[in-house]
Formats: C-alpha cells, sequence, structure tokens
C-alpha cells in the first residue's frame, strides 16, 4: 500500500500549535504567530477529519477483523498515554480519585472531566479519537454498502453539528454545555466521517502534477482566512470542512510540492507528533513546578527542547518497543 508521507508535516505542523496554544500565551513568541497556528483547536479537527480519511484508506479494501483492528488501535497509543498519565504524578499525588477517568478514556464522556487541568487536558482528543474508533468498523461498512445513504448521514451530522454549536455557543459560559458543544465525542462524529467520505470520492481518482500549485495557495489563503475573517463564524465543524481542501490536494498531488514535503526529515518530524501532543502537557506542569514558569520566548525554547528531546526517547523506547512487543504477544497469527 502506496505510503503518503506528505501528510507527515501536517501532523507536526498540529502538534506544534496545540503546544503553543497551550504553553505559550505569555510570551512575545505567541502574539508574532498567526492566527492558524495560535489556536490548536483548528488543529484538532484536522486530525479528526485525517483520520477518517486515513483509515479508510488503510481498510476500505479489506475484511477488518474486528479484535485485531481494535487491539492494533489501543497498543499504538495507550503505553505511551499511559506513561503520560505516570508523569503527572511528578507533578502532584493530588486528585488520584480523578485518575479513573482518564485511565479509561471516558474523560469526553463525563462533563467537566475533559480538560481537568490537573491531569492531560489535552488528551480529550484520544479520548474522542477512541470512541470514533469503535465505532469505524461499522460507519465503514456503511459506507461501502450503502455510499448514498453514507453521503446523506454525513451532510446531516455536518448541518446538524454546526447547528447545535451555533445555537448553544451563546450559553457556553454554563460549564457543561461547553464540554458538549467542544468535546462531546458525538460532536466530533462530523469531521470524522467527512474524512471517510472525502476518502470514498477520491480513492479513484489519479494525482496530478499541477496540484503541486495548488497546495500551497490553498494553505496561504486559508492562513489569511482564518486571520482575517470577521463575517463566518469559523467553528466546530467548519473548521473541519476548511481542511477537506488541503487534505485533497496532499492526496492528488503527484509534483514537486509532495516530493519535498514526503523528505525524511519532515517525516520524521510528523513521526514524533504524537509524542509531543501527550507529552507537552504533563511535561509543561513539570516544568513550571520545578523549573520556571513559561513567560518569556528562552523559558518557551528551552520547555520546546526537553518536549522534543523527550518526544525522540518515547517514541523509539515506548511507542514503537510497546507496540511491538504487544503486536507479538496477542496478536499472533
Amino acid at each position: 500500500m502506496k505510503k503518503y508521507n506528505q501528510f507527515e508535516i501536517f501532523r507536526f505542523i498540529g502538534a506544534f500549535t496545540v503546544l503553543i496554544f497551550h504553553t505559550a500565551k505569555n510570551t512575545s513568541f505567541y502574539s508574532q504567530v498567526p492566527s492558524l497556528f495560535q489556536n490548536g483547536t483548528i488543529w484538532v479537527y484536522f486530525f479528526f477529519v485525517l483520520s477518517g480519511f486515513m483509515l479508510s484508506y488503510s481498510h476500505f479494501n479489506k475484511d477488518i477483523d474486528i479484535k485485531k483492528f481494535y487491539l492494533t488501535r489501543l497498543f499504538k497509543f495507550y503505553p505511551l498515554y499511559f506513561f503520560s498519565l505516570l508523569l503527572l504524578f511528578v507533578y502532584s499525588l493530588k486528585y488520584k480519585e480523578k485518575l479513573i477517568y482518564s485511565i479509561f478514556l471516558i474523560q469526553s464522556l463525563i462533563f467537566g472531566k475533559a480538560t481537568d487541568q490537573n491531569y492531560n487536558y489535552a488528551a480529550w482528543y484520544l479520548s474522542v479519537l477512541a470512541f470514533l474508533i469503535i465505532i469505524f468498523p461499522y460507519l465503514l461498512k456503511f459506507m461501502k454498502v450503502h455510499s448514498k445513504y453514507f453521503k446523506y448521514f454525513t451532510i446531516f451530522t455536518v448541518i446538524y453539528t454546526y447547528y447545535v454549536y451555533l445555537t448553544f455557543n451563546k450559553y457556553s459560559d454554563n460549564s457543561y454545555i461547553y464540554h458538549l458543544i467542544n468535546y462531546f465525542p458525538l460532536m466530533h462524529l462530523s469531521s470524522f466521517v467527512v474524512g471517510m467520505l472525502l476518502f470514498y470520492y477520491l480513492k479513484n481518482i489519479n494525482g496530478k502534477k499541477y496540484y503541486s500549485f495548488l497546495l500551497p495557495l490553498y494553505f496561504l489563503f486559508l492562513t489569511l482566512f482564518v486571520q482575517y475573517n470577521k463575517v463566518i463564524p469559523y467553528a466546530s465543524v467548519l473548521i473541519s470542512l476548511s481542511f477537506v481542501p488541503l487534505i485533497m490536494f496532499l492526496f492528488l498531488d503527484s509534483g514537486f510540492f509532495s516530493k519535498i514535503l514526503s523528505n525524511n526529515f519532515f517525516v520524521y518530524l510528523g513521526s514524533l507528533s504524537f509524542s509531543i501532543y501527550i507529552l507537552h502537557v504533563p511535561i509543561y506542569h513539570i516544568y513550571r513546578k520545578y523549573i520556571h514558569s513559561i513567560d518569556n520566548n528562552l523559558h518557551f525554547l528551552t520547555f520546546f527542547i526537553i518536549v522534543f528531546v523527550a518526544s525522540n526517547g518515547t517514541k523509539y523506547f515506548i511507542e514503537n518497543k510497546y507496540y511491538k512487543f504487544l503486536c507479538s504477544k496477542y496478536l499472533k497469527s
């Protein structure tokens, strides 16, 4: 199966943006960054669309073994996630009675727990993704057998999700409503199925070299739109839809730009994206407690270097090692 390495650098950009969003707001660097790279939430929506797209690409022509699929996904992300929870005990032993939500990845289902500041609040994404992974085999079968109705289902979820967000956002001072419209898994189902449907319509289209020109132009447009748009409420699933052309151009591009994006260094950065995403919050807690608050560019740079180095270590010793070990132990043919 062909690898689409040109996506990797955008995974890194997304993870780095989330890190900036959570840790750099008290630095001068943050104010100098374009809005597209200030708001980590935007890139979490990108991750949901890309997950639906790439899971469909990987499994569309296969019969999914449900048990193997679930365990493979679990072995891929849970060891590092569990390690990130252990790191939080270096920060504080308090609030351990709430740890149960995080251990079982159900924090996005429990109102008020998705972004508990005493835990890895970035992991709400992983909690939602776990829900989407559980239902993915059934969504994929639905799309393969009833593609027309899946299209209608996707359109309905997009419209309904955006409507719910706009309707209830005015009441988001209420923590339960804020949780519902931002972190509840069903509010992100639309982004995921958009990615799935996008793959369905692109799977038989041949790549073209001219997408190398469209891709950077669209990315520039998106950057400027997020920076200067004051008219359209750029939120919820509308963010996801704005990434559809970017993913389409990346997938279909067979020209020079994809070759640039697929170079080994960018692929390497992309391979660190999950480690950076899941480790930066616990390391941020530890850094603030034992070193210094991140209130200037030097401390932000020092903090990022620590996260980057740690991510290299956990990528090799936890992500890769434990994935291979668990697969060999529990997924033997």
